[in-house]
């Protein structure tokens, strides 16, 4: 089952890259396309390779090792690139180092380094992940320190998705429910409270509900993917064809699968649906077939990471969520963003070799690790 798995994940993932280095060309100036084309091809071609060496060479337990190493890294640059005149300002944001033409985002980054030391820590308290001291008021300081320095950035959207992220890796670690349900009332209401007094993000959330009346404002750029995605229709205008690209703002990052949905339409839409949830779906076979505790966690909690960022940009894509501004896995032009969703995939591979090798005595059987999902089931 593992093996079959893994082969699946491999493919839907080659074939998303794939889809990406077209549309990134499709979407791009004649005179421009060859240089963005070459751009995501290296980064895609360091991410395949990290992610094969990873895959290949790593035993994913070695990473317990070097958790608290990597946490505390990802919280040093996500400081650093608070700083003016280390990080790089854009669009209201400080969210990227700069060197020259080369652009690098930490925010990438730390979604993996927290998915490990979260993993680590279930792994490690495993016993005492029921109680509130432990099991809630300790990871959620790990959470906050991370997804605090995120949405001072601002990045709402990736704070949000590490926070649903995380709760469900803490769930499945064996968090008693009535005790995650508080911190997410307490966030919940935090964000309401945020909201109310920044004009700019509630002002999405009006346009989101209110599209029509906004079209020609806020609302614009949702507007514009759905025009995309009605001129598609069933098997949309063809490779190369678009004219809704432009007018959709950042149709090559955040709002490439509106111009996937205008040249391939409905039936292309569907089929890059199916690619992520057949690597959401092949990610938990993974999981939760691992010989370990970390290694369900891990890959517990990198599938979700890959396919809730996923579910979020086509949401938005779509008009069905308010814009969060994320990248489609895969699939959206962007170096950093495309290595770390790489690392993941060699991560999880490593996690499914791992299955397949002899289990160590020290580490307890999966069929006997108990979390609140397992008990319901």
């Amino acid at each position: 089952m593992t093996k079959l798995a893994t082969t699946v994940l491999v493919i839907c993932v080659l074939g998303l890259l794939a889809l990406g280095l077209v549309m990134v060309y499709s979407v791009s100036p004649l005179q421009e396309s060859t240089r963005f084309v070459a751009r995501q091809l290296v980064a895609g071609a360091i991410g395949l390779t990290v992610a094969g060496a990873l895959a290949v060479r790593l035993n994913y337990r070695d990473l317990k090792r070097v958790s608290t190493l990597l946490f505390v890294l990802a919280l040093l640059m996500l400081l650093a690139v608070l700083v003016p005149g280390l990080g790089h300002r854009a669009n209201g944001a400080r969210r990227w180092f700069r060197l020259g033409a080369l652009q690098f985002q930490p925010s990438d980054f730390a979604k993996l380094a927290l998915m490990i030391a979260l993993a680590h820590y279930g792994e490690r308290w495993q016993r005492q992940m029921g109680t509130f001291k432990l099991g809630v008021l300790a990871p959620v300081g790990l959470v906050g320190a991370v997804t605090g320095l995120i949405f001072l950035e601002p990045d709402w959207g990736t704070a949000l998705l590490l926070g649903a992220v995380s709760a469900t890796v803490l769930l499945v670690a064996g968090v008693r429910w009535p005790y995650v349900l508080g911190p997410v009332a307490l966030g919940a209401l935090a964000l309401g409270v945020l909201l109310y007094f920044n004009p700019e993000r509630s002002d999405r959330v009006y346009s989101w509900l209110h599209l029509e009346e906004t079209k020609d404002g806020t609302g614009y750029q949702v507007y514009q993917a759905q025009v995309a995605l009605g001129k598609g229709g069933r098997t949309g205008t063809g490779l190369n064809t678009s004219t809704q690209k432009l007018f959709v703002p950042e149709h090559r990052t955040d709002f490439l699968a509106a111009i996937v949905g205008e040249e391939f339409g409905y039936a292309g839409s569907l089929a890059v649906m199916a690619a992520f949830l057949g690597v959401f779906i092949c990610g938990l076979v993974i999981a939760w077939r691992a010989p370990d505790r970390f290694g369900l966690l891990l890959g517990t909690g990198i599938s979700f990471l890959i396919g809730l960022q996923a579910f979020i940009n086509i949401g938005v894509v779509s008009g069905a969520l308010p814009n969060k501004g994320l990248a489609l896995p895969f699939v959206s032009y962007g170096g950093t963003d495309l290595i770390a969703m790489l690392l993941c995939i060699g991560v999880l591979l490593s996690v499914a070799r791992g299955s397949t090798e002899p289990e160590p005595a020290e580490l307890a059987p999966l069929g006997r690790l108990e979390t609140p999902l397992t008990r319901l089931a």
